[in-house]
């Protein structure tokens, strides 16, 4: 494989991290895996072979001390600010961005070769419903967005200086074990299994949901490519909101805990919204579960959360 392949995950706790790597502890492909947490948050998940670091990104002197302790070829930073509902507007975005251009900064300094940053959908102009790179207008709407598209335009410069290599993997909708529990499928999920009723808009949206695991199997095989810029990670297609609390239905048995058109739906949202993927194709990748599959198990994981 040449070059010793050393990599390391910022936010190894976090929703997506864990599931990120859970994929690369299968691959063949790294000689070391190296995590990040902050030094407060929860138990780290339960890996074989994981060498877990303690730190916060936002205090400034932290990026370079790990960069310069681990000297990664490889990084995937999926940290950043989280808060459901909050993380759209929150003030620490601007903190974020800082820190990782800091992280970038060291990554260069200490010779790093490749480094993925998880980007967001909220870096486009949502009105065209079909995201595409390259095509779609690059215009958040959000802090957040804002802030994602900076950190991936900073990318972009130091892709061009011949710096590093580096890509913004582009996240739409996704769901599975260890989601926030306000989201959209957790709350479903946790109505469904106490029988408590809960109120819904008509969700007549249609959106890009990908279930987690396929989207760190995505993000996997962008860190193994040469694929630079932007890249989609989505299913390729939308699936209207209602559908996926219907399955949800089905799957339990259960008809009359959903109070559906209680709740206004968002104002000002698009009617659909889903991503272009042949960019991360090009790579092999495909998605492998289905929205039954993938729904039935996160039933069943907050089933185990809930009886704890």
């Amino acid at each position: 494989m040449g070059t010793h392949r050393r990599i390391l995950v910022t936010g190894g706790t976090g929703f997506i991290g864990r599931h990120v790597l859970a994929a690369l502890e299968k691959s063949v492909e790294w000689h070391e895996i190296h995590a990040l947490r902050r030094a407060s948050s929860q138990r780290p998940p339960d890996f074989d072979g994981i060498i877990w670091h303690d730190g916060d990104l936002l205090e400034p002197p932290m990026a370079d001390a790990l960069i310069d302790r681990i000297k990664p070829s490889h990084l995937v930073h999926t940290a950043w600010v989280t808060e459901h509902g909050a993380f759209w507007t929150h003030p620490d975005n601007a903190a974020w961005l800082d820190a990782s251009l800091r992280l970038a900064d060291a990554f260069a300094r200490h010779g790093g070769q490749r480094f993925i940053q998880l980007g967001t959908v909220a870096e486009y102009n949502w009105q065209s419903g079909r995201m595409i790179e390259g095509v779609t207008p690059e215009q958040p709407a959000t802090p957040y967005g804002k802030a994602k598209l900076a950190f991936h335009r900073a990318l972009v410069k130091h892709t061009i200086s011949g710096r590093f290599s580096a890509a913004t993997a582009r996240v739409f909708f996704v769901y599975g074990a260890h989601e926030k529990p306000g989201r959209l499928i957790p709350t479903a999920c946790r109505a469904l299994i106490t029988g408590q009723p809960e109120a819904f808009g008509q969700l007549n949206q249609w959106r890009d949901f990908l279930h987690v695991a396929d989207l760190a199997r995505g993000i996997v095989a962008l860190t193994q490519s040469s694929l630079e810029g932007a890249v989609n990670i989505g299913s390729g297609g939308p699936v209207r909101l209602s559908l996926l609390l219907d399955t949800l239905e089905r799957l339990t048995g259960q008809k009359e805990v959903f109070q559906r058109g209680v709740r206004a739906d968002p104002s000002g949202e698009p009617p659909i919204l889903f991503a272009d993927v042949g960019r991360l194709a090009k790579t092999g990748w495909l998605p492998m579960v289905t929205y039954e599959e993938g729904l039935s198990n996160a039933l069943d994981y907050w089933r185990g959360q809930l009886a704890r």
